[in-house]
């Protein structure tokens, strides 16, 4: 769209949440759009459309009757976004199938996986906007099925970010959708547990990478496959488990999906916690690269990544103010360079003082 083709969009009302093709919320759902939103959307090359609307308006006789739209007509996201979540629906549906599958007989259909779940899995990532894809997946009660779909979905995207060859590719999209499969073999007492685990049921809750490299092994899949189910809570300094492996013992593909298991648990809402802030997860991330928790190349390409997508993001500081996200700082990723008003500009990376609360868009 041409920047004139966005001006009839002025004065229109959202009725949806607009986002960033990089996942940040940009405008929010019921905001009336002025000249600075159109700039923006402009900017972020967004699609709109209108949606006619008969309204009801009260003449000079105290009647009230129908008015053309125009002065009601909403922007709404593209139809294509309608589509994915019907999608995503669908996937959930079929991961629920093949937990049932498996829990009959045992073993884990990977041709249904390959032939079902791959194709939404390899056409989201292309995207790599996960704040869509979370938007997508919100009608979905369970989150385990959220959390798979969405892992998924960032692993395969990093993996080429990472410049994974075909086979690999088709190797870590795979594994990703079935990293978990362990889980159907736990008490669904304890998978469904509203509150925080205790030290014995976390010892059974960590069975479920045995559990699942066994059912993967017996389902004749790729070795790789199998070990990502197994290694997924493994660690770079040899800190988690089940073997407590460290370095290159630790399976190329297993330290994507784990990346991804992480940052997806962390930003979405659990039966014991609220979802944890973007900024405070990326420092999570950040700190945990530079204690060897996890693998540094890999982590900081995951980082990149993310934070590239920032740039040009409005965000509010812990002090009040409200500026513009211009250059990120890969050795401080949560303390990037904001251009506040009256041209002026604030260096997070050299202050104490301030840090971002939010992201806007």
């Amino acid at each position: 769209m041409s920047l004139e083709a966005y001006d009839i969009f002025i004065g229109k009302k959202l009725d949806s949440n607009i986002y960033s093709t990089d996942g940040i919320l940009l405008i929010s759902k019921d905001t009336v759009l002025h000249q600075n939103h159109i700039d923006k959307l402009a900017n972020f090359r967004i699609k709109l459309r209108i949606v006619e609307e008969a309204v009801e308006e009260t003449g000079e006789d105290g009647q009230k009757r129908p008015e053309a739209a125009d002065t009601a007509a909403e922007a709404r996201l593209r139809p294509s976004s309608i589509e994915s979540r019907r999608l995503a629906k669908r996937t959930e549906k079929h991961l629920q199938e093949i937990d049932r599958l498996v829990r009959a007989n045992g073993i884990v259909p990977i041709d249904d996986v390959e032939e079902k779940i791959l194709p939404f899995i390899k056409d989201t990532a292309k995207r790599f906007n996960l704040f869509q894809v979370f938007s997508e997946l919100k009608e979905q009660e369970d989150y385990r099925y959220k959390q798979s779909i969405g892992v998924a979905v960032i692993a395969t995207s990093l993996g080429r970010r990472l410049g994974l060859d075909d086979e690999e590719m088709e190797l870590l999209a795979t594994a990703a959708c079935v990293y978990d499969i362990g889980l159907v073999r736990l008490p669904s007492s304890l998978i469904a547990k509203p509150g925080r685990l205790d030290k014995h049921e976390f010892e059974i809750m960590k069975q479920h990478t045995v559990l699942g490299y066994e059912l993967l092994s017996n389902s004749g899949v790729d070795p790789r496959i199998a070990l990502v189910a197994l290694q997924h809570h493994e660690r770079e300094d040899g800190s988690g488990y089940p073997h407590g492996i460290k370095g290159d013992q630790i399976d190329r593909l297993s330290k994507i999906v784990t990346l991804a298991d992480i940052y997806m648990a962390m930003i979405s809402d659990r039966p014991h916690r609220p979802a944890v802030e973007f900024f405070e997860v990326i420092n999570n991330i950040h700190e945990g690269i530079i204690h060897n928790r996890f693998d540094s190349y890999i982590g900081m390409t995951f980082l990149d990544s993310l934070l590239a997508s920032q740039v040009g993001c409005e965000v509010h500081l812990s002090d009040g103010r409200t500026g513009t996200i211009v250059l990120t700082n890969s050795n401080y990723p949560t303390r990037p360079l904001i251009a506040l008003a009256q041209n002026e500009f604030l260096d997070l990376s050299k202050t104490s003082l301030v840090h971002i609360r939010d992201v806007i868009g």
